[in-house]
């Protein structure tokens, strides 16, 4: 689904994965134009940033991967909306598998937006681009309304919010893709420092949980050496977490006439990862189908 976490807190959701019960079948895929025209329609609401609208394509029970609920979702995407006034997507339907009342969709997706300080005073110095990207898993369920999203599930997912100089810096943050609950994983910040410029880093991370709980930011001097690294370790609640890189460039600069020292700001840096730590999704699909067959 969109990401609308990440985004919530630069911050939003998207997601992947493989459920148990579509192994071993015999697929049929008549359904699969239906589906598809029905993203289509879901993707130009979420482009309209249309919440009444988009909120009728999900099924009532809805549940993503993450335990957010339908509610969590609209009031998160509402929030984005409103922060992210401009934000514009570019979807893609990968993959559709489609099993009697059953179906999934692979999508990835890329997240755009221009964010500014002070919205009544809109100046390029002062810009603020968001870029984000995002490989998930949509889930969904024949119901007598039609077909309606029942739950999603993010695999990959990268966002940057960069201001100023931090544009011009090519930055990579390294993490792995999944790490197991409570074991440690390393996370590192590497970046082509201009010899002018001086950087403030920290790493950190966040656990995928709504609302969003900030996490404690400890700031270094970036190495001359153009690598930063963190070991850290994963939570023990099995909860997906974010790797979160915060960097602030400066320059300074002597007044050798008044003998004090100038601080300019040049930009700053928000970076956030994805890395899977919960137990794999097949469990929650199996319950979801027994609970929604139960109901018919």
């Amino acid at each position: 689904m969109k990401k609308i976490f990440i985004l919530f807190i630069t911050l939003f959701l998207f997601k992947a994965g493989l459920p148990a019960y579509s192994l071993n079948l015999d697929l049929k895929f008549n359904n699969n134009k239906e589906i598809r025209t029905l993203l289509k329609k879901y993707d130009r609401a979420l482009k309209k940033h249309d919440v009444d609208t988009i909120k009728s394509f999900f099924d009532e029970d809805y549940v993503s991967a993450d335990g957010f609920s339908l509610d969590d979702y609209t009031t998160m995407l509402k929030k984005t909306y409103e922060a992210y006034e401009n934000l514009k997507y570019s979807t893609k339907i990968n993959n559709i598998t489609a099993y009697e009342n059953w179906a999934l969709a692979q999508m990835s997706d890329k997240t755009k937006a221009k964010v500014y300080f002070d919205k009544k005073v809109k100046k390029d110095a002062i810009v603020g681009i968001l870029d984000g990207k995002s490989s998930y898993v949509v889930y969904l369920k024949k119901t007598p309304k039609g077909w309606k999203i029942v739950s999603d599930d993010v695999l990959l997912e990268e966002t940057s919010l960069k201001y100023g100089i931090a544009n011009k810096i090519d930055m990579n943050l390294i993490t792995p893709v999944f790490a197991e609950n409570g074991k440690e994983y390393d996370i590192s910040l590497k970046m082509d420092m201009p010899d002018d410029i001086i950087a403030l880093a920290s790493l950190s991370r966040e656990e995928v949980v709504y609302p969003p709980v900030d996490s404690e930011e400890k700031y270094r001097k970036f190495p001359e050496s153009g690598e930063l690294e963190r070991l850290v370790r994963a939570n023990d609640k099995n909860l997906n977490e974010y790797a979160v890189a915060s960097v602030g460039f400066t320059r300074v600069s002597i007044s050798e006439a008044q003998l004090k020292a100038r601080i300019e700001v040049l930009g700053m840096a928000y970076i956030m990862k994805r890395i899977n730590t919960k137990t794999p999704f097949v469990v929650s699909v199996n319950n979801i189908k027994k609970g929604s067959d139960d109901k018919n």
